[in-house]
């Protein structure tokens, strides 16, 4: 069982110690002359830009900025972690099952929360919210700055040139997104496919592209991986892989299953993947066909994956496209090596193109596998991924991340 680095334990410490006192100390009482924030996404559970967004909002300066939030469906799993002071509106009443219908639904309701808050901005995140924000927002007297987040590749979410709802995301996305008054995307790459997508619709004037990274990682990181853990039982003769996600295709956990099974014929391991969707009965299968049923095991959603992360001697992200890549930086911060699939966007840029963590071309076993039993049979290799990893990570942190967000608000209010 790999062991926590040292680094790791004083990891919280020294992050306190690098930021402002005003990050760290208990928050001022409310000045008058905070700028109120209105954030709005689909709902605050289970997926990484409803945890980047809940750390954006807990670390955000309050002496400049009052946050609230939005949500078409309430009760999302990270809703309690918010800090005290943020009130959460929910826009739909409970039971409605349709995620599109939720999300028509709240445009109304959100449009009424704007005239009755007058917040000095809105903020939404991933692209349904967005449209819905820019709906609610349009011929309001006194209109707030409107600022829409994309937290995905548009090209490869919405591929599916045959499909009618795929092409009508991508039409009105180019459409209406340009009525903002600032793109906010998590990536490099993904800045890339907005600019394609949006011209000639905008202007760099009228509607501009940032790139701001996720919040890949906070305290609460580094105290879930020091938690007391209350892991499965586990081989202690096998390395330990671990996988993070949501059971989806863009995962590509099938292709990881066939290289785990290649990575198996050399040296025994085991993989824990921690998520749970909708490719949960075809991973099964895929399970045992391949002979892993003692070598995989699905873990489901947990609400504290750190403490898998923190046990694992390598971290692996399989995916075939990602709009950056949370559980990557939550790996490193960890004090894990990640083994990643070069896919747009993210994990690239996050990993500084191979310096701080492996990557392979997407979809392709054989290298995925050789590049996993690299880390595991050079003690010196892993030890150099830990380390710069350790220290990468502390770019994407909650308070620096929330910091680059409070600049962009306030150069769109001046």
């Amino acid at each position: 069982m790999s062991t926590l680095p040292s680094s790791l334990n004083g990891a919280v410490a020294r992050d306190r110690a690098n930021f402002p006192s005003d990050f760290v100390q208990e928050r001022p009482s409310t000045p008058a002359a905070r700028v109120k924030v209105l954030f709005f996404t689909p709902s605050l559970g289970n997926g990484g830009a409803e945890m980047h967004l809940r750390r954006i909002m807990n670390a955000l300066d309050r002496q400049g900025f009052s946050p609230a939030v939005a949500v078409a469906q309430a009760g999302g799993s990270y809703e309690a972690a918010l800090a005290e002071d943020v009130t959460v509106h929910a826009l739909n009443p409970a039971g409605i099952r349709s995620s599109t219908l939720r999300m028509v639904r709240a445009v109304a309701p959100l449009r009424r929360l704007i005239r009755a808050q007058q917040p000095d901005l809105v903020c939404s995140f991933q692209n349904h919210a967005n449209l819905a924000a820019i709906l609610a927002c349009q011929g309001l007297p006194q209109r707030p700055k409107l600022l829409v987040c994309v937290q995905n590749s548009p090209f490869a979410q919405y591929h599916r040139a045959w499909h009618p709802l795929d092409r009508l995301m991508l039409a009105l996305m180019k459409r209406l997104y340009p009525k903002a008054d600032r793109v906010i995307a998590l990536s490099r790459g993904v800045a890339a496919e907005l600019q394609v997508l949006l011209e000639p619709a905008r202007s760099p004037q009228s509607c501009p592209i940032d790139i701001i990274y996720n919040a890949g990682v906070d305290d609460g990181v580094l105290q879930g991986a020091t938690a007391a853990a209350a892991l499965p039982d586990r081989l202690t003769h096998r390395p330990l892989l671990v996988a993070c996600g949501r059971l989806h295709p863009q995962k590509g956990y099938l292709y990881l299953l066939e290289a785990i099974a290649k990575v198996r014929q050399q040296l025994p391991i085991q993989l824990w993947i921690v998520g749970e969707g909708p490719l949960r009965r075809t991973l099964e299968r895929q399970i045992e066909a391949l002979g892993l049923t003692d070598t995989v095991r699905l873990l489901g959603f947990q609400t504290n994956p750190y403490q898998y992360m923190v046990a694992a001697d390598v971290f692996v992200l399989s995916s075939l496209y990602e709009g950056f890549g949370n559980v990557i930086v939550e790996a490193m911060a960890c004090g894990v090596p990640v083994v990643s699939t070069d896919c747009p966007h993210g994990p690239a840029e996050i990993l500084e193109h191979g310096k701080n963590g492996l990557l392979v071309p997407p979809g392709n076993t054989d290298t995925l596998a050789q590049q996993i039993l690299a880390v595991l049979e050079n003690p010196s290799l892993r030890e150099t991924l830990v380390r710069q990893g350790l220290a990468r990570s502390q770019a994407f942190h909650s308070f620096n991340i929330a910091a680059n967000y409070a600049q962009t608000f306030r150069q769109v209010l001046a």
